[in-house]
């Protein structure tokens, strides 16, 4: 087996994936030498084909059909195809039109799992981390019941949640309200766990106990927080049903799993520890996608991050035989339109 590939088995191979992706079939060396540009017969088409076979690129599911992409060559051409790909102009006007990226971060969320669904007729989804990980606007305490006290816990992003606490001792709203102010000017900007470290802070040197706004302010505060030790996060989905009109009978399993895993919040959450991080857009296919134990499925996911430091990951799921010279710039340039930075990335045409 070689272990260098050339440049021209790349061009065929890229060809080969591109014919497959049109209609799902296997392809055959005749088929390809109608389209290709390498301008070889069929024959020596043939030829490459089988050597990229060896290599583990292509796959012959019988012996007497063309040949499909293996997931090591679907690999080969996203890679590839990532270096080219650029958003048309009149597509990226498109999608400014059809996105408000200032709003409450639940609203933006929604916003471009539908825009996702809509402009790439797939899976769209946009997910959100924990509210620990987004900074507070501001915490506010009200009184609802004799020793009941409601906390509203706002993210600069607009994401607003919202506690029913039971209390030792009974607030009354006016002192409630000078607790909401200081806790609203003393840790807007902090995440909740900068938070716990002041309150924390703040015990250790005992100033709570000598300070009977701060003693008040440490204790509901603390417990405010506490409630949101493991908070949810936000998931949007659109456009989940398609999958299956799309599967066919031997793609109703993997795509079973897959819907499975979109209606499970905290599996779709896990995506965040993954890729949160992770510059550009990122494609998985296959075998790669672990989260729902591979199968022929395909994801394209981006990281976003506002300007208030909330962050994000917005993609679309589908089926590995997806359309991807256009899907994956538009997750990218969404992914940099909700950044901030990519309000006029560049593009083509």
């Amino acid at each position: 087996m070689k272990d260098i590939m050339t440049e021209r088995e790349r061009e065929i191979l890229c060809e080969v994936v591109e014919l497959y992706l049109v209609d799902g079939e296997p392809v055959a060396s005749a088929a390809l030498a109608r389209v290709s540009q390498t301008g070889l017969s069929s024959a020596s088409l043939r030829n490459v084909m089988s050597d990229l076979e060896e290599q583990g690129f292509l796959l012959q599911p019988h012996t007497s059909a063309g040949r499909i992409p293996s997931d090591r060559g679907f690999r080969l051409y996203i890679d590839r195809l990532l270096q080219r790909v650029a958003l048309p102009h009149r597509d990226e006007r498109r999608l400014r039109a059809m996105l408000s990226p200032s709003g409450p971060l639940e609203e933006v969320l929604a916003q471009a799992s539908r825009v996702l669904a809509d402009v790439t007729t797939e899976v769209g989804m946009a997910l959100a981390p924990p509210s620990q990980q987004a900074t507070v606007q501001s915490i506010h305490f009200v009184r609802v019941a004799l020793q009941r006290v409601l906390t509203v816990v706002v993210t600069a992003g607009g994401l607003v949640d919202s506690r029913l606490l039971t209390v030792d001792r009974d607030f009354l709203p006016p002192e409630l309200e000078r607790i909401s102010n200081y806790c609203t000017e003393t840790f807007e900007g902090l995440s909740l766990q900068e938070i716990r470290n002041r309150l924390l802070a703040l015990v250790v040197q005992e100033r709570a106990r000598a300070d009977e706004l701060l003693a008040a302010v440490v204790a509901l505060t603390q417990r405010a927080v506490e409630t949101q030790a493991a908070p949810a996060g936000e998931v949007f989905v659109e456009g989940a049903g398609r999958l299956l009109e799309r599967a066919g009978p031997g793609q109703l399993e993997a795509v079973r799993r897959l819907l499975g895993a979109l209606a499970d919040k905290a599996t779709l959450l896990t995506l965040l520890n993954d890729f949160l991080e992770a510059s550009g857009p990122l494609v998985l296919l296959g075998s790669e996608f672990t989260l729902v134990g591979g199968g022929d499925l395909g994801l394209i996911v981006s990281s976003f991050q506002r300007s208030s430091g909330e962050q994000g990951l917005i993609g679309v799921v589908g089926l590995k035989r997806m359309d991807y010279h256009k899907i994956i710039p538009i997750v990218d340039y969404i992914g940099q339109y909700l950044t901030g930075s990519g309000s006029e990335p560049g593009g083509v045409g």
